[in-house]
């Protein structure tokens, strides 16, 4: 995914607190470990990484390379967090950001016990590496931003993910329930490397799953950007 953090469903910091414990049996195995406090433990790496020249490639490029290494896809990342967390999913990146180019989805669940989750899954297995639940100072705050957003959601991240497929076919390379910065209204902000080789940005309404406006990454230099604006 990016280079930098797309949009996220609100302001709270992401830590993934872990526990790691390493087993080296014949060799280096990825750690898992599951935590409910934030933590500085450095974050478990997954069974692919980037290669170096890869790293900081531009954001379309890199997801490029991304979707290339990645064996695991967005729908296969969620439906794991939600066995780890149940509840519902809120957003989803595939990402290699501060892991040394180790490649995971970070995706975010609204569990039943009404609080904000973070679940790291690895790119290439589907293994849970992490998961914590968020209890920084702004977590009660987020999680009622949260629940606002999704009493508003008729459409769901299944349904918005294939409404934007169906705009721009291709792959989803991260998905977030937002609020509209232009009206505050309820929306699924949906990037997508296109068949075309180019990143595309679809937002969809979360209250009917209308497409209501996709373009191009301005990183293409493309001076076409394809921009609608359907009512």
């Amino acid at each position: 995914m990016k280079a930098t953090a797309k949009r996220t469903l609100t302001p709270r910091a992401v830590v993934l607190a872990t526990a790691a414990a390493v087993a080296l049996i014949g060799g280096t195995g990825a750690a898992t470990a599951f935590a409910d406090d934030d933590g500085g433990s450095p974050a478990p790496q997954s069974s692919v990484q980037l290669p170096h020249n890869e790293r900081h490639l531009d954001d379309t490029a890199k997801d490029r390379a991304q979707v290339k290494a990645g064996k695991i896809s967005q729908s296969q990342a969620t439906a794991k967090a939600l066995q780890t967390v149940p509840g519902t999913a809120t957003s989803a990146e595939l990402d290699d950001d501060d892991r040394n180019g180790s490649l995971v989805w970070e995706v975010d669940v609204f569990g039943k016990d009404h609080k904000n989750h973070d679940i790291t899954i690895d790119a290439a297995n589907g293994k849970v590496l992490s998961q914590h639940t968020d209890r920084d100072d702004d977590a009660a705050q987020d999680a009622a931003e949260t629940q606002a957003l999704l009493k508003t959601d008729n459409t769901g991240h299944d349904n918005a993910t294939d409404q934007a497929l169906k705009a721009v076919p291709g792959t989803v390379v991260s998905y977030s329930l937002d609020d509209n910065d232009h009206n505050g209204s309820t929306v699924w902000e949906i990037d997508v490397l296109g068949k075309d080789h180019k990143n595309h940005d679809i937002t969809i309404d979360a209250a009917n799953g209308k497409v209501l406006n996709q373009h191009i990454d301005h990183d293409d230099h493309d001076n076409n950007d394809n921009d609608s604006d359907d009512d």
